[in-house]
């Protein structure tokens, strides 16, 4: 019975997996011009914000597959790094650019 399902949750996950890099790309590449720049700074916080929430139900799902012994524990790694590298990079934005310091 895992065979039929290990189809239908790698596809999930691979999907889930690819909106999550895309999302971290754009959280990581866009950068500030400067403490002042307020919008670029909320598009980071909230591109983070977004990561973490789509990180989350990713890894909800997975430990679902994973748990029912559709797919390998391993599965279990990208949706954790996406969950580090969203907060790492909100933490980051949060403490590097401190809302206001612009003026």
């Amino acid at each position: 019975m895992t065979g039929l399902l290990r189809g239908p949750w790698g596809v999930l996950l691979v999907l889930a997996n690819m909106l999550n890099a895309y999302v971290a790309y754009g959280a990581l590449v866009t950068r500030p011009q400067g403490v002042w720049d307020e919008r670029t700074l909320t598009g980071i916080a909230f591109a983070s914000v977004l990561l973490i929430a789509l990180g989350t139900l990713t890894l909800l799902a997975t430990l679902l597959a994973v748990w029912r012994q559709s797919l390998g524990r391993w599965w279990l790694a990208p949706p954790l790094g996406f969950l580090v590298v969203g907060v790492a990079r909100w933490s980051y934005i949060a403490i590097g650019f401190p809302p206001g310091a612009g003026g």
